[in-house]
């Protein structure tokens, strides 16, 4: 169910990031329901664009850790998610951006970057993150079944020592708990931050 707030039209730039399998697309689909802001998926608005670079330059199309991937491909992926925000954004609607951020909010001067041109449209920005385990996060990519995930899963002892589990936005933010033993269920704990934002003056 959609919250409302008689009143409110606060334009808002919301980040929902986190490791993949922590469920940050869940996240952001629950936030643009209960809102009614734009939902805008990295993946949904570059997937296609995404494995047709990698097919072309030789590559793999699930490939999300190679060199060549990191350096030519996901600058264009964000660069994609971030035009789309910028549109809605100027056209007046609010939106909801859900990628992994892993690089972007950990850097105070990206994050600040964003915050200014925020400003200059009216909008407030605000950033969740979606904090999850690594046993939670294996099954999640078990279950979903995506081929984007296989290196992942065929490496996952190497692919989870590479994470840092503690890392946070580098900005005031909303900590969203997703673990499998979480107290709150997901959709609770977005629903009452959901409300507490919107009631905001």
């Amino acid at each position: 169910m959609a919250v409302t707030t008689p009143g409110t039209n606060q334009l808002t730039f919301a980040l929902v990031g986190g490791y993949a399998g922590s469920g940050k697309s869940e996240a952001g689909k629950l936030l643009a329901a209960v809102t009614g802001w734009a939902m805008l998926d990295k993946d949904t608005l570059s997937r296609p664009m995404t494995e047709g670079l990698l097919r072309a330059m030789g590559g793999d199309p699930d490939d999300r850790h190679s060199p060549a991937y990191l350096e030519h491909v996901r600058p264009l992926e964000y660069e994609c998610l971030l035009k789309a925000a910028w549109e809605n954004l100027e056209c007046g609607i609010s939106v909801v951006l859900v990628a992994p951020f892993l690089s972007e909010a950990a850097d105070g001067q990206w994050i600040s970057r964003v915050t200014r041109r925020c400003r200059r449209l009216g909008a407030r920005f605000e950033a969740f993150w979606v904090d999850s385990d690594a046993e939670s996060m294996h099954e999640r990519l078990i279950s979903r079944n995506a081929s984007r995930d296989t290196w992942k899963l065929a490496h996952w002892s190497t692919y989870v020592d590479g994470m840092d589990l503690s890392l946070r936005p580098a900005s005031p933010h909303h900590l969203i708990d997703n673990r499998i033993s979480a107290v709150r269920p997901l959709a609770e704990q977005l629903e009452s931050l959901a409300q507490r934002i919107l009631e905001r003056p």
